[in-house]
């Protein structure tokens, strides 16, 4: 075979390998940042029934059971503080607390009580395997879920409401004091503090009603913000995110309480 001949067979042939190649590598990106995606999708669904947990805890507190049966209670609050005000450690950790074990509740999240908790518990819900930090943050201050200041009931929040995030680079142990805060929540995605994910494109939010998008990296955060008060969730609709979602899931409402309580009160109004 001549040599030329030798030279155009070959050059075909990578012609031909070359997209291949990059169509392999393709499909094994998008896989994985599927299985990824879909794996956060679990988390954010546990998530959701352990802040439900926090909430019945933080109901019994009020008198008889009457308030976590009919929705007359508020958000647990997102995080534990002593007696002088000060933040002792985040809703990540309290629900360990109520485990049948002798851990004091009234410590700072670096005590010595909670070492083992703190480096080598395998606690996936709020970060990767072999990592400390966490990859979800809650939407805290005024006039969200969480505000503690004028607290909401949760049968009269909006089914649009945005109460957990991915959050980028956070910087903060997944027992440590954290979440976003709306007013400055940076108008950027994936910068450090914000929203955004280094596991996939994009980033998650977890809806009220227990709706959890996987919403893509062009999405405007101006249009997200719009769903992470109280009072702009009730006036907009988050159909106006659909262009940008990649895809939905929905965690089970049957093990979420508030969420019924939100419904029934929702229905409620609809036939007055």
């Amino acid at each position: 075979m001549k040599r030329r001949t030798r030279i155009w067979i070959t050059a075909f042939s990578l012609m031909i390998l070359i997209p291949v190649l990059h169509f392999i590598y393709v499909f094994c990106v998008v896989y994985f940042e599927h299985q990824r995606a879909n794996a956060r999708f679990y988390s954010y669904r546990e998530v959701l029934l352990h802040f439900n947990t926090l909430n019945l805890i933080e109901s019994q507190r009020e008198p008889g059971f009457e308030s976590w049966e009919t929705g007359h209670y508020a958000m647990a609050p997102l995080n534990r503080k002593d007696q002088d005000g000060r933040p002792l450690y985040s809703w990540r950790f309290a629900e360990y607390l109520t485990w049948p074990v002798p851990l004091p509740h009234g410590l700072p999240w670096t005590a010595e009580e909670y070492q083992y908790y703190r480096e080598s518990v395998s606690l996936y819900l709020f970060c990767n395997e072999g990592e400390l930090e966490t990859f979800v943050f809650a939407m805290e201050g005024p006039d969200t879920a969480f505000d503690q200041t004028n607290p909401t009931l949760v049968k009269s929040l909006p089914e649009d409401l945005i109460l957990f995030a991915d959050v980028y680079q956070s910087n903060t142990h997944w027992m440590q004091p954290g979440d976003f805060t709306v007013e400055t929540l940076p108008d950027e995605i994936n910068v450090p503090g914000g929203l955004g994910s280094e596991d996939y494109p994009g980033f998650f939010v977890c809806f009220v009603d227990g709706q959890i998008w996987w919403l893509n990296e062009e999405t405007p955060i101006a249009l997200v913000k719009r769903f992470c008060t109280i009072t702009e969730a009730r006036k907009a609709d988050r159909k106006i995110l659909e262009p940008y979602c990649r895809e939905k899931y929905q965690a089970n409402i049957e093990n979420l309480m508030w969420v019924k309580q939100t419904r029934s009160d929702q229905n409620q109004d609809s036939h007055n």
